[in-house]
């Protein structure tokens, strides 16, 4: 069992616990995850003066600005999830709508207003992306876990046919569900005492402040990632449109 850990990335810290019999193998995937972790954070880190999205926010008033082809191909993600979300997902936190996409991997913005916070898709987005390392070198049980928000479970627990996950209560502690994780994701969102009021509905420009919370489990990590934030703002209506467009979740909200 290899146990690998970064005390500080995207905000928050990285566990991950890996089994194979080929140490050196694992060595090598957590050279590459470590590596990949500290890449996206230098494209997705908003706090980061030096990050892409930093500059990105800091030209918003240019006519058009050159970004990386990833920052493309994230952009072209956030916009399909703004989509099948019915706005609810939306990185500018105000209308997803005022960025335009141009040829060349150019974007401009129709307001100046507009800025990006990939707060709610950076770590789905590198889980999906560690999730496919760890299949790639082979490795077929793995625990891995974002801030204790974003859990990835692959294959099980060396002495269970799981990896078990106790999602408690921010204000008392008590039990709000297990889970037991097997291939695949568990997100959490929610308000706590510490840190409340932090979730925004884009549509209404309001924030959740209400004892609640959401777990979502989802084989995409990235899906499990956004809708656990969105299922905080859904009222009845949208939570059942939204299960229409995603089929393989299980969402759960829980009044604290």
């Amino acid at each position: 069992m290899f146990h690998g850990f970064i005390p500080h990335i995207m905000g928050t810290r990285f566990d991950i616990l890996l089994i194979h019999s080929d140490i050196d193998r694992l060595n090598t995937l957590w050279a590459n995850i470590t590596y990949e972790l500290e890449r996206l954070d230098k494209i997705l880190n908003r706090f980061d003066p030096h990050s892409e999205v930093s500059k990105i926010n800091n030209h918003t008033s240019q006519s058009k600005i050159q970004i990386s082809k990833e920052m493309e191909s994230i952009l072209q993600l956030c916009s399909y999830y703004y989509e099948t979300t019915s706005h609810l997902f939306d990185v500018t936190l105000k209308d997803f709508s005022r960025i335009q996409l141009h040829e060349h991997s150019c974007i401009s913005f129709t307001s100046p207003d507009i800025s990006l916070d990939f707060g709610g898709f950076a770590k789905g987005y590198a889980l999906k992306k560690i999730k496919r390392f760890i299949e790639q070198e082979d490795v077929n049980h793995a625990f891995v876990n974002f801030g204790n928000s974003s859990i990835l479970g692959i294959g099980h627990h060396p002495y269970g046919d799981c990896w078990k996950v106790s999602f408690l209560n921010p204000y008392n502690q008590s039990l709000l569900n297990e889970f037991n994780l097997k291939n695949t994701t568990l997100s959490t969102s929610g308000n706590t005492i510490q840190y409340t009021g932090h979730i925004m509905n884009p549509i209404t420009g309001l924030f959740n402040e209400q004892r609640k919370a959401s777990s979502i489990l989802s084989a995409d990590p990235l899906e499990a990632e956004i809708l656990s934030t969105v299922w905080m703002i859904v009222n009845k209506e949208q939570q059942l449109l939204l299960t229409k467009n995603f089929k393989n979740i299980q969402a759960t909200i829980y009044d604290l």
